[in-house]
């Protein structure tokens, strides 16, 4: 029979107890490759010249002991087999050393089960590694079915409204009659385009919602909004099962993760439907429910008639890789996840449920302190004549925000950043400039730090706008400068209401009016 390669770390200080453990090893019928260490030094350099199998440390050493290497290679996120070899060892050394994780202790007078403890532990070893890998798998199953629910909810919701849109655009750009004013029928289809441009936009919010649920970044959040996102997603799962009810009480902005609330959201609304058969939709309910727990927590319901849960199964739900459902649906690591979501929040989540009663889920979550306030009337009064500059490569985009404005603006559209730089290098001074953050060949960040350099004035001025592509990079920027940046689709009211805020161009402003 071959022998079994072995590649071993051994932290043992003298070589002639280094040779017995090799040697029982080899007798054990191991073939055994080894680095000997015996500082903390020493152990540190060979974990990062690995891969190892095992490692076999002595308890004492001059300068460290079996705990603090085994406390290392914890740090390190290493599992490997790590066995204590001892001259001497009491029992509570012994015991507290399996408690802290080592997986076996030898006395050295007694090493003829050495080789068989080696085996356990590799093959222990080897099913731990098997069963990430599992776990891994499992958690990309999951993510991939929640992005097909997605893609296919997406798909459905999308292509109404487009379909309208392009229909109405195509009526009113090729009427049958020639010539003369708009007609009724013209002026309705324009108006259909905007409420399909609303609803797009709305799609569009949640995608970007939906695919960002690792963002760990906090904020006031409306809780209303975030279901009303969920509940869009999920609408293709739930509407042949059961009707949405909504019942909404006035509530305070809750401090969390838009992202990853709505990934725990559209969980409880899927978990929902799911536990309602098909083909019931009239008899069938899902009902959402929130109310305000005093001033210093929120709390949401989710409510369904479905089959209910066993007294036996009503925590266990709540475990990884446990779940209800039919082999195939589930992986049974969502509410685990939800659950781990909503703590880190520092909220709670629970259930009460009777079998042949339904289910209500809650979801209790703590309060902002900062709320943040509504623009006034006054801060949305219309500023005439304002010079606004807009910045996109996008010229279509940059048209659409010109015709936006130009009741009470004059507008500028660049599509370069070079040349928006030269327009201001010219002495042209522009109460705002509306930039966009990702572009091709000079990006917004670029563009700002050159006008910062130019004119540091012109610079407070800007408005980024984006179309949601952001990276860890663009955020950190945003952050760093303090500066406002709107969304696309854009608002009107939004932006008209951060013009309204610049405050006029003043004689500091202008270069022509400074002296040297």
């Amino acid at each position: 029979m071959m022998p079994t390669p072995l590649r071993l770390l051994l932290i043992e200080d003298f070589e002639d107890d280094a040779l017995m453990v090799l040697r029982e090893l080899r007798r054990g019928g191991y073939d055994v490759t080894h680095t000997r260490v015996e500082t903390p030094e020493a152990l540190a350099s060979a974990l990062d010249a690995g891969p190892w199998d095992a490692i076999i440390a002595d308890y004492a050493l001059p300068r460290f002991d079996a705990l603090a290497a085994f406390a290392l290679v914890q740090q390190r996120g290493l599992d490997l087999p790590f066995l204590i070899v001892s001259g001497q060892i009491g029992e509570d050394t012994a015991v507290a050393a399996m408690k802290a994780g080592v997986h076996d202790f030898l006395l050295k007078d007694r090493l003829s089960r050495l080789g068989p403890a080696v085996a356990r532990e590799l093959r222990e070893a080897a099913l731990r590694a098997e069963r990430r890998k599992m776990q891994e798998q499992l958690l990309l199953s999951d993510r991939l079915a929640s992005l097909g629910l997605l893609a296919a909810s997406v798909a459905h919701e999308i292509n109404n409204p487009l379909a309208s849109l392009m229909a109405n655009l195509d009526f009113v750009l090729h009427p049958e009659q020639e010539g003369g004013a708009v007609s009724t029928e013209q002026e309705q289809a324009l108006r259909d385009c905007l409420l399909c441009t609303e609803r797009l936009r709305e799609i569009v919010r949640d995608i970007k919602v939906f695919s960002r649920p690792d963002e760990k970044q906090r904020g006031p959040l409306d809780v209303h909004r975030v279901l009303d996102s969920s509940l869009r997603m999920a609408w293709n799962h739930v509407f042949h099962r059961a009707r949405i009810v909504k019942d909404y009480a006035a509530l305070s902005p809750v401090l969390g993760s838009e992202a990853s609330l709505g990934q725990v959201f559209l969980n409880l609304l899927i978990n929902a439907a799911d536990a309602i058969p098909e083909g019931h939709s009239t008899t069938h309910e899902i009902r959402v429910v929130t109310r305000q727990e005093g001033t210093g927590h929120v709390r949401v319901e989710f409510h369904d008639t479905g089959q209910g849960i066993p007294p036996e199964l009503r925590e266990r739900i709540f475990e990884p890789f446990f779940t209800t459902k039919p082999v195939g649906v589930g992986t049974g690591l969502g509410l685990a996840i939800c659950r781990r979501i909503i703590h880190e929040m520092g909220g709670e989540m629970g259930v009460e449920s009777e079998p042949g009663r339904g289910s209500v889920f809650h979801v209790r979550l703590r309060t902002a302190q900062a709320v943040t306030e509504k623009p006034s009337r006054a801060t949305l009064r219309a500023v005439p004549k304002q010079r606004v500059l807009v910045l996109d490569d996008e010229a279509f985009v940059g048209r659409a925000i010109q015709r936006l404005l130009h009741a009470h603006c004059e507008v500028l559209v660049l599509v370069q950043g070079p040349e928006a730089l030269a327009q201001v290098a010219s002495g042209r001074r522009f109460d705002a400039i509306l930039c966009d953050l990702m572009m091709p060949e000079m990006s917004g960040p670029r563009f700002y730090e050159e006008l910062s350099r130019l004119a540091p004035e012109q610079a407070q001025r800007v408005i980024f706008m984006t179309g949601g592509a952001f990276t860890e990079q663009s955020r950190a920027f945003l952050t760093s400068t303090g500066l406002p940046c709107i969304d696309k689709p854009i608002e009107p009211q939004r932006l008209r209401a951060l013009l309204a805020a610049m405050p006029p161009l003043g004689a500091e402003d202008d270069p022509t009016t400074q002296t040297a």
